[in-house]
């Protein structure tokens, strides 16, 4: 009985943290990331601005209210290497790999050479990481879906990680349209890729044993691969993230199975 209420108070403290963090990330990611919709200036540096002001600091800040958690851990997780460390490779390889092969079905690849591959892997990849995805992921993944996952389970807290997720970034999806189509297709393409990428990291996370810095290299990864085929094309690489998610659902479906009927063997 004592269990039962500490895990509901638990779940209470939760919700209440994610309630908070969607009142204060949301408004500010609407706000900053639409000001280059109305005035011609580069939107870069207000996809850095919603990233410290909207996500990063009020983590930090809710994270030191919350008793049950702690923060230095949250912090070392986004540098400590997965276990088994071999989760590297396909965190590097499967988004751009899977991407490639695709375009290449339909004559959309990339050329790819020695001087490509190093610019996309230092220039982008690297970049993206240490800059934003590290970051990000400690706020979407270390703070938001680990809770919504504890609460909900994995498919539906990865599924309500990638409605937020996808909420924060709807002002990019007016960005470079001509009619209500462009619009239509752009929000279909953030939601493809937000639902298959929560469902990928979400996996990761519990196969790297919480290693955050595993799962901002997928994510790096994913936004370089953008790289490796024609721009009109982009929708294969959408495609091919919510596939490769897909498949990450029905191997923790998998796994699951095979522990309830290792319990129930006991």
């Amino acid at each position: 009985m004592k269990r039962t209420a500490s895990v509901a108070a638990r779940e209470a403290d939760d919700l209440a943290l994610l309630k908070a963090f969607v009142a204060i990330a949301l408004p500010v990611g609407w706000v900053l990331l639409s000001i280059p919709l109305f005035v011609d200036v580069p939107v870069e540096p207000f996809v850095l601005g919603t990233l410290v002001l909207g996500l990063v600091l009020p983590t930090v800040l809710l994270v030191r209210r919350d008793p049950g958690a702690d923060g230095r851990q949250l912090f070392r997780d986004c540098f400590r290497l997965p276990r088994p460390r071999i989760l590297l490779i396909p965190a590097l390889l499967l988004i751009p790999a899977g991407t490639w092969l695709a375009a290449r079905a339909f004559d959309q690849q990339a050329g790819l050479d020695v001087g490509f591959v190093v610019s996309l892997a230092l220039g982008n990849v690297a970049a993206s990481l240490l800059i934003v995805n590290l970051w990000e992921e400690m706020v979407w993944a270390g703070f938001v879906q680990r809770r919504t996952m504890a609460r909900w389970g994995y498919l539906r807290g990865s599924l309500a990680t990638a409605v937020l997720f996808v909420g924060i970034h709807l002002p990019l999806a007016f960005y470079d349209i001509d009619d209500a189509a462009d619009l239509g297709e752009n929000l279909a393409g953030l939601l493809v890729a937000g639902v298959g990428l929560r469902l990928l990291l979400g996996a990761f996370d519990t196969w790297g044993r919480r290693s955050i810095l595993t799962l901002a290299l997928l994510h790096a990864t994913f936004n370089a691969s953008g790289e490796l085929l024609d721009a009109d094309y982009d929708w294969i690489r959408y495609l091919v993230t919510l596939a490769f998610g897909l498949l990450a659902l029905v191997a923790m479906k998998n796994r699951d199975s095979a522990h309830l009927n290792e319990r129930n063997e006991r």
